[in-house]
């Protein structure tokens, strides 16, 4: 199983290796990848640029061999969707099942994102 954490991570911090750690180890996940966005279309732009950030995740996750820190959102160009980084890791590792949390309930009214997205992953769990 594959863990995916993906966010500005302007910076990334405890928080997010905790988090990652407690989920990948409880869930007996192979590897978290760690997906820097490179342009976020829906919030200010982050303070850094985007290969200063997918920098400092390489450097926060450099003690852990299953976590891995994954540049393709920033080998895209343009905005940053979580719809095509689902599509293109659904092409690299086969079905998924998307767990979310947090700002999920922003994108319920958004029925466009939402038809993508379980069309993209299979089924989606909400906490």
């Amino acid at each position: 199983m594959i863990g995916v954490l993906g966010g500005t991570f302007d910076p990334i911090h405890f928080g997010h290796l905790r988090t990652a750690l407690e989920i990948a180890e409880g869930c007996g996940m192979e590897q978290v990848r760690f997906i820097p966005g490179h342009i976020p279309p829906h919030r200010p732009q982050p303070s850094v640029s985007a290969q200063q950030r997918l920098d400092m995740v390489r450097l926060a996750i450099t003690d852990e061999d299953y976590f891995i820190a994954d540049s393709r959102e920033l080998d895209r160009v343009g905005e940053s969707y979580t719809v095509e980084t689902l599509q293109s890791l659904r092409d690299d590792f086969g079905l998924m099942i998307l767990a979310l949390r947090c700002r999920w309930y922003l994108f319920w009214g958004w029925m466009p994102f939402y038809l993508s997205v379980v069309g993209t992953v299979g089924k989606i769990l909400c906490n």
